[in-house]
Order: structure tokens, then sequence, then C-alpha cells
């Protein structure tokens, strides 16, 4: 008898350590995603902005310290990036990824080549004035190139302009220091109609290819 009484008092001690092990973990959960959506949407605004120089190392401690984080949300977070290609996984960590000349064009040319496959706007893609729109440059590019895309009505093609446009922020900033007359620009892209739509894609982009050379440059030398 009294050896059931034992059995009975660890089997009641072991559910109520199972219930309270169940509530941590309930709560760690439940803590941990808000951590770390906090976590990446940091590190990939850190990277869109383009605070760090291509190639930089990406310390996962020292990011944790800036972001007031523990590690493993922020290497959560870099994996995820990875993914999106905004990082890399090098063999000794993490770093931005490097950006050379064909690889801007390559950026280019696949960011134009997506937006021509969309069907063309029968209205302007983004209204006729550019009031709303974001003041940054980058910003109203990104805006202008979504609605152009979601006009496909194909979410993977639509998936693929918004990965481009977090991938060449940090060079669109620099477009804006480079060209007098980016706003205008886009302006006019927020205003085509069906049948000037193409041949402004495709000045847009054209322009941008030829000057890919000193884009880089000032992609490289905000952190020089």
């Amino acid at each position: 008898m009294r050896c059931d009484l034992t059995k009975r008092r660890w089997s009641a001690r072991s559910a109520a350590a199972s219930t309270i092990l169940t509530a941590v973990a309930e709560c760690f959960a439940m803590n941990a995603a808000p951590v770390f959506d906090r976590v990446y949407s940091g590190l990939k605004q850190m990277l869109r902005e383009g605070r760090r120089s291509p190639g930089a190392r990406l310390d996962p401690a020292a990011l944790a310290d800036e972001l007031a984080a523990s590690i493993t949300p922020v290497r959560d977070a870099l994996y995820r990036l990875t993914g999106e290609r905004m990082v890399d996984a090098a063999g000794e960590g993490f770093q931005v990824p490097l950006l050379t000349e064909p690889d801007l064009r390559d950026l280019y040319a696949w960011n134009l080549q997506l937006l021509l496959a969309a069907p063309r706007p029968v209205d302007p893609p983004v209204g006729n004035t550019a009031a709303g729109l974001p003041a940054s440059i980058a910003e109203r590019a990104a805006g202008i190139f979504a609605g152009i895309a979601r006009l496909s009505g194909n979410c993977e093609q639509l998936a693929a302009i918004h990965a481009l446009n977090d991938r060449l922020h940090a060079v669109r900033i620099g477009e804006e220091h480079w060209f007098n007359d980016c706003g205008d620009e886009l302006a006019a892209l927020a205003q085509a109609e069906s049948r000037e739509i193409r041949v402004l894609l495709g000045r847009y982009h054209r322009r941008r290819i030829a000057a890919v050379p000193e884009l880089l440059r000032l992609r490289y030398r905000a952190h020089g």
C-alpha cells in the first residue's frame, strides 16, 4: 500500500513538472517569435540601407549587442537572410555579399526582364501623381516596380521583384547622388500609360547599367 502511495505521489509530481515545463516552453515560444521578428527586421533594414560595406563580416555576437538580443535569434535571422541572398554564409561566418560590376548589371537586367514580363497596365501603375509616395528615391522605385509586377497576378513574379528591391536598395540610394533627375524618372514611370511603360522601363535600366562602375564606386565609397 505504501508503494502504491509513493507511486501516486511521484506520478502527481511528474504531471506537475510536465505542466510547468510545457508552460515554460509555451511562454518561451511566445516571447521568441517577437524577438526574432524584431532582430530579423533590424538586420534586414541595416542591409537594405547599406550600413555595412559589401564583403564586410557580420559577427553574430556584435550584432546581438547592437540589437539588444541573444545570439540565437541573430543567427537564425542571418540564416534566413542568407536564403534571401542578402547575406553570404562564408566558411568562417557571415558577411555582406560582395558586389561586382557583372553582378550589378545582372541585377538590373533581371529586374527589367521581370517588369517587362508583367502585363502592360491600362492605367498608370501607381497613379497620376507622386503624391503619397515615399520621399526616398529607393523606396519610391521599389513601390513603383512592385506595383507593375503586381499586375501580373503571379505571386512568384511579385516575390522576385520584392527580393530585387531589397538587394538593390542600397545601390538605389547611391543613384540619387549620381543622377540629378531620379525623381522625374520615377514620376514619369508612375504616370506612364500602356504604350509608354516599356520604353521608359528600358531607358531607366539601360541608363543604370551604363553607369554601373560609378554606382558601384558610390556603394563602396560610402564606407571608405
